[in-house]
């Protein structure tokens, strides 16, 4: 069926940009709208451009965008699905680097800690939220084998996710980026990470078993969903039996 307007003629970019971008950029957009949630199959190639009274090559190049972006998956005989962080396209752990020095991922979850609390200054900064803002905080070990890895501290915004406190209390998920895909529509598509080293403390001693003063490293990490907010805050201790890869397997 044909549609009485060009969803591209709405775009205000300018007219260098390739028409195919134009395109992939105001699919993207539907995505963020909610019009099509992640795992759901979106129209095929032919139908798209009909829509936008582009060719099937022009449509094709879009979703071959979106797809080498890792936004959406082309499966063979099914179609082309939005991706999601619950697994198949996605890998759930993709963002998860640490490994014991036996060559197993930091999979395992043990919660410590969950509440909701209120954002600091320096949260509401990072988070462009107002100072004092819900959000949700908790601590927790990441293991393998049963043997703690590393102790990971998170603060999540709940503009964005409400009772987000709540539920992670409740479900207490392995998977936090495959929480928000299920929860909330939010798919984590980006993290930035700082790391250096650090004296360990406390918790440290107490949970990972390392001595008064022993070195580890410490992970500055940085959620961002498919719009580019950021989502989560993480600092992360990690000890010496572990090991960061450059690369997820």
């Amino acid at each position: 069926m044909k549609v009485k307007s060009n969803r591209l003629a709405a775009l205000a970019t300018p007219a260098k940009i390739p028409l195919y971008q134009k395109m992939k950029e105001n699919l993207v957009q539907r995505v963020l709208s909610g019009e099509w949630r992640p795992g759901e199959l979106v129209p095929s190639e032919t139908a798209l451009a009909n829509e936008y009274s582009v060719s099937v090559g022009t449509a094709r190049k879009a979703i071959e965008q979106l797809a080498q972006e890792r936004l959406v998956v082309r499966q063979r005989g099914r179609g082309t699905t939005i991706a999601t962080n619950r697994g198949g396209g996605i890998k759930p752990f993709r963002f998860l680097k640490f490994y014991s020095r036996d060559d197993v991922r930091t999979e395992e979850s043990v919660y410590l800690e969950s509440t909701q609390g209120k954002a600091s200054a320096q949260e509401a900064k990072s988070f462009g939220i107002e100072v004092g803002a819900p959000v949700a905080r908790m601590i927790r070990l990441r293991a393998a084998n049963q043997t703690p890895m590393l102790i990971e501290r998170a603060t999540i915004r709940e503009d964005v996710c409400p009772k987000a406190s709540q539920l992670i209390t409740l479900h207490r998920p392995v998977s936090i980026s495959s929480f928000l895909d299920r929860m909330f529509n939010i798919l984590i598509m980006r993290i930035d990470e700082k790391i250096c080293a650090a004296l360990a403390d406390d918790q440290d001693i107490r949970h990972l078993g390392a001595a008064p003063g022993e070195p580890v490293l410490a992970v500055e990490r940085l959620s961002y969903d498919l719009a580019g907010r950021l989502i989560q805050i993480s600092q992360l201790h990690v000890c010496k039996e572990a090991y960061y890869a450059t690369s997820t397997k």
